[in-house]
């Protein structure tokens, strides 16, 4: 073999082994996407008035996955072209969609069909479905409003939940924020008529822009002030949520990049004393780091130096008590992805995964927190419930409800295996 003719067999080996390397990224990339793209698909099409381009809706869906920015930019080539490979997964969710009746139109705008419209079915106002049960847990298929009706007034030690924000599209549609602040000031009142003296509210919130600019809305600090102007609440604790792999703000951060991605939600806790049901000993606390002979002299020496603020520390103060550290306010947690086995349980039955669940790890702080066992948990949003299956875990009860029928079928799926489930029919 001539050397113009192995650089030619090595050249395309090179070739077809970039061309392998790239169909591998893609297909991890890939894995189970589609299974998460479809409602979010569908419900950026009917917040977008039921049509829409394509280019005006991979964004919106990528921030209702909450996906990954480096995810977001993979490539992968065709001849000598590079493709977005989420852009592209969208397409091809759309391609199945169209098959499916659930999506019509040319390439240009995609519209929903009247089938389409019916996978995103929301129970009538008004209405409360008991859709399924365990001994102690209640799943309601109904609006929030109704469903606060229906919950006896201060039976529940914590309301958790997670709204839709403001201008951020969901369940209950596009809000502007003084619609979204009115709209959540009632439920707030209603939400604090159902708590025990000694319950807890606690809300978790995001950022958003300010529209056409990338300054904040102060909507989440609006949002306090009235609970504790207008409800009587108190503001007891605060828990941050940092999600490492949380997306930036797609216009602002990423394109523009004036504004830097924001990894962190506030997940605000109210009261409606000053003294709330909490005990920090149920949490799990971190072990104390092991201490050099030195470093154990220095620290009985504190309990004797008066501090830079002029205060006299009892010697007592930096005795070790044997628990561990006092657990921090601060959540670590990055998203739930697509795995799991809610998310395959859902794609067996072909429901679609909801697109905003929080990691247990949220719920299971607040509820250790704010509860004990025995005591009631509601999630007046519940999704996928990810709030009934932790409460249930820790030896809570829970009661839960959810508008979009889709979702509250899909998170019967994480109770079904028990003896005690009980599913009921949806009435027509």
């Amino acid at each position: 073999m001539t050397d113009s003719a192995r650089k030619a067999r090595d050249a395309r080996q090179r070739r077809l082994d970039k061309g392998r390397n790239q169909e591998a990224a893609a297909k991890r990339v890939t894995k189970g996407l589609q299974a998460m793209i479809e409602m979010p698909l569908l419900e950026a099409i009917a917040q977008a008035g039921g049509a829409a381009r394509p280019r005006d809706l991979y964004g919106e869906v990528a921030q209702r996955l909450n996906l990954d920015p480096d995810v977001r930019k993979e490539k992968r080539g065709c001849a000598d072209q590079e493709y977005a490979i989420f852009d592209q997964q969208v397409r091809w969710t759309r391609q199945t969609l169209v098959g499916e009746g659930l999506i019509a139109g040319e390439r240009g705008i995609w519209e929903l069909t009247d089938k389409g419209r019916d996978k995103l079915t929301r129970v009538t106002r008004g209405k409360v479905v008991l859709i399924y049960r365990l001994d102690d847990g209640l799943a309601f298929l109904a609006h929030a409003e109704e469903a606060a009706g229906a919950i006896e007034k201060e039976s529940l030690s914590l309301v958790l939940t997670s709204p839709p924000y403001p201008v951020v599209g969901r369940e209950y549609g596009r809000f502007s924020v003084p619609e979204w602040l009115e709209w959540m000031s009632g439920l707030v009142g209603m939400w604090r008529d159902l708590l025990r003296p000694d319950g807890t509210l606690a809300v978790n919130l995001m950022d958003v822009h300010v529209p056409g600019t990338p300054m904040l809305s102060p909507y989440v600090e609006r949002f306090s002030l009235d609970a504790i102007d207008n409800h009587g609440l108190h503001l007891a604790g605060r828990m941050p949520w940092h999600s490492p792999n949380k997306l930036g703000n797609l216009e602002w951060a990423v394109k523009r990049r004036v504004a830097l991605r924001n990894t962190v939600e506030h997940v605000l806790l109210f009261s409606k004393t000053p003294t709330p049901s909490w005990d920090t000993r149920r949490l799990p606390s971190d072990p104390y780091a092991e201490r050099s002979a030195s470093a154990r002299k220095h620290d009985a020496r504190r309990g004797h130096e008066q501090r830079p603020g002029g205060y006299d520390i009892n010697p007592e103060a930096f005795a070790r008590d044997g628990e561990g550290r006092i657990p921090s306010n601060l959540i670590i947690s990055g998203g739930v992805g697509g795995g799991g086995t809610y998310a395959s349980r859902c794609r067996e039955e072909g429901l679609g995964l909801h697109p905003a669940r929080f990691p247990e790890e949220i719920p299971r702080r607040i509820i250790q927190l704010a509860t004990a066992p025995g005591q009631v948990v509601y999630d007046p949003m519940a999704g996928s419930n990810t709030t009934g299956k932790v409460a249930l875990d820790l030896g809570r009860r829970f009661i839960s409800s959810e508008p979009v029928l889709e979702y509250a079928q899909g998170s019967a799926l994480r109770f079904s295996h028990r003896p005690d489930f009980r599913a009921f029919p949806i009435p027509a």
